[in-house]
């Protein structure tokens, strides 16, 4: 608050110096103004500095207290508030949240056996699914929609199709509770194109862990099925 009052004092003083006739008073009027603002302006960057400081500091200790969970493979999101974690030792799956970088970190845990069904999703859109065939229908089907062949899709809505705004990993697992599970490795205001550099890193990184949850949960249906002897 004192920061802006400066600044304003300091405006308000170089357009009376402005305004003056006398050489002396708009000189003296023109100095005052010119401190004002100089002093101003250097609080505000040392006040935006100490902050960006804080926040980087905090940031840091939250990717650390994620990087700090036991896990095997890993990723974080890049706001340090979010993490998808696999440790191979134990067989469970966690995904980790944050409020914010000072609150303590929650965990959602999945044992690998739990997991009945991934799929890439965009916009609420399925374009990939892998599921445990054990099993015949799917929540997620009746959640999302899949993605319609290139025929049935107009003209006027292809570009849409083209852009891109929200793209995540959603899981059904074994929890009556919560039964899914989502991780996003895309959030925009604004859809972006598909080949925007950001939407290109992100898509990536999503195919790899659908690839890493696929095999999984077919794994686990292997050892599902019942072995029978020979006769």
């Amino acid at each position: 608050m004192k920061t802006v009052f400066l600044l304003l004092l300091g405006i308000i003083y170089l357009f009376l110096a402005n305004a003056m006739e006398a050489i002396l008073i708009k000189k003296v009027y023109f100095l005052i103004g010119i401190t004002l603002v100089i002093v101003g302006a250097i609080r505000y960057i040392r006040a935006k500095y100490h902050t960006y400081k804080i926040m980087t500091e905090l940031k840091i200790a939250s990717e650390e207290q994620l990087k700090n969970i036991p896990h095997t493979h890993g990723i974080i999101a890049s706001d340090r508030l979010h993490a998808l974690l696999l440790n191979e030792q134990t067989k469970t799956l966690l995904l980790a949240e944050k409020e914010d970088w000072e609150a303590e970190v929650t965990k959602k845990e999945i044992y690998f056996n739990e997991l009945y069904e991934v799929a890439i999703v965009e916009d609420g859109v399925i374009i990939a699914r892998t599921s445990n065939g054990l099993f015949s229908e799917s929540l997620l089907e009746e959640e999302e929609n899949f993605l319609v062949e290139d025929d049935d899709i107009e003209d006027d809505d292809y570009e849409e199709l083209e852009e891109v705004a929200h793209l995540a990993l959603k899981m059904v697992v074994d929890n009556i509770s919560a039964p899914i599970m989502e991780y996003v490795f895309l959030e925009q205001e604004d859809a972006i194109s598909k080949e925007d550099d950001t939407y290109i890193e992100a898509m990536e990184l999503c195919e790899q862990w659908f690839q890493k949850l696929s095999i999984i949960i077919k794994r686990h249906e292997l050892e599902r099925v019942p072995i029978r002897t020979w006769q």
